[in-house]
């Protein structure tokens, strides 16, 4: 219950920064938010870079966020529409296979058991 109780803090407290800060207000003010970050996280970041002996790759920029967000949402309704398209001839394969499955099971010929092989 505990640790329930200091996750639901964290997260409110994130949620109330945020808010405060006024991320969720019009992307004018994101992206003022966005570029005040990464100005103060800058000089943290050169002095990181002198202590790990590998390349940290830049920050995207705003444009290359906002076009893959574009694509990608584009292709997921893209994709919708395109199942909603074809669902009525995969129902109607779906419906005929279904019918020959179950009308080929019950046309079998019951074999005859062996208790009639006996008797005669």
């Amino acid at each position: 219950m505990l640790k329930f109780g200091l996750k639901s803090a964290i997260l409110g407290s994130a949620v109330y920064y945020t808010v405060d800060k006024g991320i969720w207000k019009d992307s004018s003010t994101t992206t003022a938010l966005y570029e005040d970050l990464e100005k103060g996280v800058s000089p943290y970041v050169g002095e990181l870079k002198k202590q790990i002996p590998y390349e940290l790759p830049p920050l995207p920029s705003n444009d290359r966020i906002s076009y893959l967000f574009k694509y990608y949402w584009n292709c997921g309704v893209k994709t919708t529409f395109q199942f909603l398209v074809d669902l009525p001839t995969h129902t109607s394969n779906a419906a005929t296979k279904t019918y020959n499955l179950i009308s080929s099971s019950l046309a079998v010929e019951p074999s005859t058991s062996p208790n009639q092989e006996k008797a005669k």
